[in-house]
C-alpha cells in the first residue's frame, strides 16, 4: 500500500531524520520532559513484596506496550510515598533503562496508586508540546534506534544513563497531527502484530509436529502394521515386536570418555576441537567448518580424537534443557578433538546407526528422561552411569538407517517451513518498524487515513 506525502517539506538539519513536513520542529527531550527514575532501593527487598498494596512495576510488567497490572508485586504505602518523583499518573510513558535497553510500555487505565522499581524511567511531557503515546511510537522507530547506536560506539551499554535519553531530539508535528499518527499506528501495527503472532504460532506447531514424528518415528518405527510388544520402560510403552530393549553401554565399542580441558591461552591454532556450543544444532551435526582450533600435543591428539558416527553428551549446562546428544557425520580431513564440557560415546558400527541413534537421543521422551536424572545445582550435569544405564530401543540397523533416511527428509520439510515463518516474521518486523519511522518523521501523511472516532479510541486504549 502506497501512502500520501505532505505538501512541502524542510531539512530537519538531523542527517538521519531528513527532510520534514515544514510544519514540524525539532525537540529535545531536555527541554520539556519530566524524566526521573527511583534512585536507590532505600533497603527494599523482595521480603517486602506482596500481594496487596501498592503496585511495584518492573520491566517484566510490560507486555505488547502496556502495563499487564495483575503480574506486578506489590509494596506498602510508606515505601509508595517515601519517592513522590515516580508516582504513576495515567498516560505516563516507561522505559527500561536496564538490562533490556528501550522496552516500552504505556500507562493506561491505572487501577490505584503504582511506582517503579530502579530499572524503569518514568517519562513525562510537562509542557503540552507532545503526547506520551507520541513519543512512545518515535522511541520504537529507527531514531531512537540510530541514537541509542550512536551512543554505544566502542562498549556495550547495560544502562541508559538519564543525561544521554535527555539529548534524545525527535520531530514535533501539532498535536491533532500527533492524535492522528498515534491512532493510525495504533491500528496498523495491531495488523502487523496480529500476523507475526501468526506466525509464531505456526513456528509452535511446526516445532510439536517436528517433535511427534520424530518420537514416533525412533520409538514405533515406521511399519504401523508390525506387532507390538512391551518395552518394559513406563515412557516407552510399546515398541514393535522385532526390536531389542537395552542400556546404552551395550551399544558402546569403546568406553565413554571425558574431553580435553585448554585454557584460554590455547586456542587459536592447533586442530579443531568441538566444543560444547557446537553441538547445538538443529540437525544435530557437527559443523566442522564452524569449529575452533586449540594447541594439541600428539598424545591428546589420540587420547581425545574425533571419529565419524562418535555421539557426544553435553556433560554440563548452565539450561536444565541444554543436555543434547549429537552426531558428528561425515569425515574431517584434519585431526579433531573435544572439549571437557562434553562426554563422548562410541557406537558399535556393526549394530549401530548414530545418526538413528541421536534422532532417539533428541527426542523428548529420552531429554526429559535425561533432564530427570541429571543433578542440578548452579548448572545441569550428567555423568557416566546415567548416560550408559538409559535404557534405548534398537531396532536392526538396517531399520534404522531407514528410520534416520525418513527422519532427514521429513524434518527438512519441517524445518523449511519453519525458516520460511522466521523470514515472514522478520520481514513484517521490519516492515513495522518502517512504517513507525515514517509516520513519526512525516515521510507519510496519515491525515486522512484516520477517523475522528478512531483518535479518541486511541486516546482510550485498555492494556
Amino acid at each position: 500500500m502506497s501512502f500520501p506525502r505532505y505538501e512541502r517539506y524542510k531539512d530537519s538539519g538531523m542527517e538521519w531524520v531528513g527532510n520534514l513536513p515544514s510544519s514540524w520542529s525539532i525537540n529535545k527531550i531536555k527541554f520539556n520532559t519530566y524524566v526521573k527514575g527511583r534512585v536507590g532501593w532505600h533497603g527494599l527487598n523482595s521480603n517486602e513484596f506482596s500481594d496487596v498494596g501498592i503496585h511495584l512495576i518492573t520491566g517484566t510488567d510490560f507486555e505488547n506496550g502496556f502495563v499487564s497490572w495483575d503480574k506486578c508485586y506489590r509494596i506498602s504505602e510508606q515505601r509508595y510515598i517515601e519517592d513522590p518523583y515516580i508516582q504513576l499518573r495515567e498516560n505516563d510513558l516507561l522505559i527500561t533503562k536496564d538490562g533490556t535497553i528501550g522496552k516500552l510500555a504505556r500507562v493506561k487505565g491505572l487501577p490505584e496508586q503504582a511506582s517503579l522499581n530502579s530499572g524503569i524511567f518514568l517519562v513525562r511531557a510537562n509542557d503540552g508540546t507532545y503526547l506520551e503515546d507520541f513519543l512512545y511510537w518515535v522511541l520504537q522507530s529507527s531514531l531512537f534506534a540510530h541514537f541509542m547506536d550512536l551512543h554505544k560506539v566502542g562498549s556495550t551499554i547495560q544502562h541508559l544513563y538519564q543525561e544521554v535519553f535527555n539529548q534524545f531530539a525527535f520531530p514535533i508535528p501539532s498535536i491533532p497531527e500527533q492524535k492522528t499518527i498515534a491512532a493510525f499506528l495504533d491500528r496498523e501495527t495491531a495488523k502487523i502484530d496480529a500476523l507475526i503472532a501468526e506466525q509464531q504460532r505456526l513456528i509452535e506447531l511446526l516445532k510439536e509436529k517436528r517433535q511427534s514424528v520424530i518420537s514416533h518415528a525412533v520409538t514405533k518405527g515406521l511399519n504401523p502394521n508390525a506387532p507390538m510388544k512391551d518395552s518394559g520402560i513406563e515412557c516407552l510403552g510399546k515398541v514393535p515386536e522385532h526390536w531389542e530393549v537395552c542400556a546404552l553401554r551395550r551399544l558402546l565399542s569403546v568406553p565413554l570418555a571425558n574431553g580435553i580441558f585448554k585454557k584460554k591461552d590455547d586456542f587459536g591454532d592447533g586442530v579443531l576441537l568441538v566444543n560444547v556450543f557446537d553441538v547445538y544444532q538443529n540437525d544435530f551435526k557437527i559443523k566442522f567448518e564452524q569449529l575452533d582450533r586449540v594447541k594439541c600435543s600428539p598424545d591428546e591428539a589420540i587420547t581425545y580424537q574425533v571419529l565419524p558416527e562418535d555421539l557426544f553428551f553435553v556433560r554440563s549446562s548452565l539450561k536444565q534443557e541444554g543436555i543434547a546428544a549429537v552426531v558428528v557425520a561425515g569425515i574431517s580431513a584434519e585431526e579433531v578433538v573435544f572439549e571437557c564440557h562434553l562426554i563422548r560415546a562410541r557406537p558399535k558400527q556393526s549394530t549401530v546407526n548414530s545418526r538413528y541413534c541421536s534422532y532417539l537421543l533428541n527426542s523428548p521422551i529420552y531429554r526429559a528422561k535425561m533432564i530427570a536424572k541429571a543433578k542440578i545445582t548452579t548448572m545441569t550435569t550428567i555423568d557416566q552411569e546415567t548416560i550408559l544405564s538409559t535404557i534405548l530401543p534398537q531396532p536392526p540397523k538396517e531399520e534404522q538407517q531407514t528410520i534416520a533416511a525418513f527422519l532427514d527428509r521429513e524434518t527438512a520439510k519441517l524445518d523449511t517451513f519453519t525458516a520460511e515463518a522466521k523470514t515472514a516474521i522478520t520481514l513484517l518486523q521490519e516492515r513495522r518498524t518502517a512504517l513507525i519511522s515514517a509516520a513519526v518523521t512525516g515521510k507519510i501523511d496519515v491525515r486522512g487515513l484516520v477517523s475522528a472516532k478512531t483518535e479518541v479510541q486511541a486516546e482510550t486504549v485498555p492494556c
